[in-house]
């Protein structure tokens, strides 16, 4: 078998022909001997050996949710490290499942500019109270009347039980069974473009010192014998590099996942490379099936939060020093939740990075214009920080104007917005924690993953907080701003040339002024605990309110003018944000 990536069909692991003939592909360098066994068959299968360390072999005798395991020279047993299910664990055998018996029923689906998402993060076992993608399903009719166009799955690869430090990452391949597995994943994906709202997977990353561990599950073949030869690095190198790009094309083609967030791609040996490869595969697919794709890859914003880097940026959230807004208002920003909510990000055709990720990325594709219009709202931090908008601030005794005044903030921004799951009605707790005392890996994955669900419950998302007050009038205060950044060209068009931030020394306000052609913008936000004045900019013709955080529709102590026209000043009611647009020429 050729050891070129095959764009109609995954290689790699147990997949089925059309005539239902099981193929089965697995790389084992130094094995001498491997064959495949199952309990439905009372003999083994032997494999064939192939080019660089590849055995193969097809036959009718695996079916579909038949279970099957790998046996190295008649010694060790391994689960497929391309395994699409786990239905025992990540130490028992691998499932048989054909993606290729799903009905597709989007074939009119397009998936938007990325620009155009407003996404959604949330945590399959606990944005519902049955923790599935069935119950998940069931709950797009609320996504799609919020207004979000986009959905981020949080991982779901089979869990990992904290208690035991020396598993190996998960497979990458799989979906966790207690989730509903792989057809409940495509049914989902079917459902979401059904009601036009895009699919986002995170895909969890990281490099551990022991190379046994560093492909996940994939390394167990690699190391299965004795030391490497002294060619064999690079072989190794090439194998796990065709390893995640098969695995990137199987979410893509097989799932008609529309996105994918590469999590601590930056750790992994040679990322500029890989990360180039997967750019080049990926385009080469949307070519094929004229399917618009998204790498987002990922990267540490530590060294970039500094207070002079906030200062000398041009964005609107970079401008404003949270030391000295901190000075002004008594309110500490948490700067892992802007940073993950609000960042930016350039990107071009199919592939986002950072320049400051990747010398090698900006030299490659920094090139031509239209080139860094595009900022997307994610940051590797963010799965160690707290997420919601609310627990960012759970040291500090907040007022629902002020969380409204940051969800507004974050909205009305020249970024991605990322929404996470519950905090479009104030809950405190959306995602996954661990028991109190329960060990954590230092390189373990995500807290959402780290689920031992035979010792340990964990607690849903309150569904019942979203028909009482004040949560209700929250939710439509979100869905009024993000209905806002649709219908307003200023808003939605992510140009960073068309915002100008006014910031004040010594003051807690902030003018955000975004334009687009003839639409003008005005976007004024008071972070004080008292009432402000602010300047609106004289563009000759007044300003019509398009959005009031302080109005008593969402509980607010009062509302703005709907018309400027015999002034310049405002003053603006305390921790609030009020959207101007400039009024027509002909009023």
């Amino acid at each position: 078998m050729s050891n070129t990536i095959d764009y109609q069909q995954r290689s790699l692991g147990l997949t089925f022909t059309p005539e239902h003939t099981a193929r089965i592909y697995v790389w084992a360098p130094f094995a001498t001997k491997v064959a495949v066994t199952s309990p439905a068959n009372l003999s083994e299968l032997p494999l064939q050996k192939d080019t660089d360390g590849y055995w193969y072999t097809e036959t009718d005798q695996i079916k579909p949710g038949d279970l099957y395991t790998f046996v190295i020279n008649d010694e060790q047993e391994f689960a497929d490290p391309a395994s699409l299910i786990q239905p025992q664990g990540v130490y028992g055998p691998s499932e048989a499942f054909d993606t290729s018996a799903f009905y597709w029923e989007d074939a009119h689906w397009i998936n938007p500019p990325i620009d155009e998402y407003i996404i959604y993060e949330l945590d399959i076992c606990t944005f519902t109270p049955e923790g599935t993608l069935k119950a998940l399903i069931r709950k797009l009719n609320h996504l799609k009347k919020l207004g979000v166009t986009a959905i981020l799955l949080r991982p779901v690869t089979p869990f990992l039980n904290p208690n035991n430090r020396q598993q190996g990452a998960p497979f990458l391949y799989a979906i966790q069974t207690s989730c509903g597995g792989p057809a409940h994943l495509q049914q989902l994906v079917n459902a979401c473009h059904f009601e036009g709202i895009a699919v986002i997977l995170d895909l969890v990353y990281h490099r551990v010192e022991q190379p046994a561990k560093e492909f996940g599950n994939f390394g167990l073949l690699a190391n299965s014998q004795a030391r490497l030869p002294n060619r064999k690095p690079a072989l190794s190198y090439e194998a796990h590099e065709r390893y995640l790009i098969e695995n990137m094309l199987m979410w893509f083609r097989e799932f008609h996942i529309d996105a994918l967030q590469l999590t601590g791609s930056q750790t992994l040996s040679n990322a500029d490379q890989l990360l180039h490869q997967m750019r080049t595969h990926t385009s080469a697919l949307t070519r094929i099936t004229g399917r618009q794709y998204y790498l987002l890859a990922e990267h540490d914003m530590t060294q970039r939060l500094s207070v002079n880097d906030l200062q000398t940026w041009d964005l609107p959230v970079e401008q404003v020093s949270p030391e000295k807004m901190a000075e002004a208002t008594g309110i500490s920003f948490d700067l892992e939740m802007v940073a993950k909510r609000c960042q930016t990000r350039h990107y071009q055709e199919s592939y986002l990075y950072d320049s400051h990720f990747s010398e090698a990325l900006n030299e490659l594709f920094d090139q031509g214009d239209g080139v860094g219009e595009g900022l997307k709202s994610v940051s590797q931090k963010g799965h160690k920080a707290q997420h919601s908008l609310l627990e960012a601030y759970a040291g500090q005794s907040l007022s629902t104007e002020f969380v409204k005044l940051m969800a507004g903030y974050i909205l009305v921004s020249p970024c991605i917005p990322t929404l996470f799951m519950g905090e479009e009605w104030g809950a405190m707790n959306p995602f996954q924690t661990l028991a109190p005392g329960e060990p954590v890996p230092m390189d373990s994955a995500p807290e959402s993953l780290l689920i031992d669900q035979e010792s340990q419950s964990v607690s849903a998302l309150p569904w019942e907080m979203l028909s009482e007050q004040p949560c209700r009038t929250l939710y439509q205060y979100y869905q009024s701003l993000t209905a806002l950044r649709r219908q307003q060209p200023a808003l939605y068009h992510l140009n960073p040339k068309q915002t100008r931030t006014i910031h004040k020394e010594g003051e807690p306000t902030i003018r955000m002024h975004r334009s687009f052609k003839a639409n003008e913008v005005v976007c004024l936000m008071n972070f004080s605990p008292e009432k402000q004045i602010v300047t609106l900019p004289d563009l000759g013709n007044g300003w019509q309110k398009l959005l009031d955080s302080a109005d008593p529709v969402w509980g607010g102590p009062g509302p703005s003018p709907e018309l400027v026209t015999n002034t310049t000043t405002l003053t603006l009611q305390p921790e609030s944000i009020v959207i101007y647009k400039v009024l027509p020429q002909n009023c």
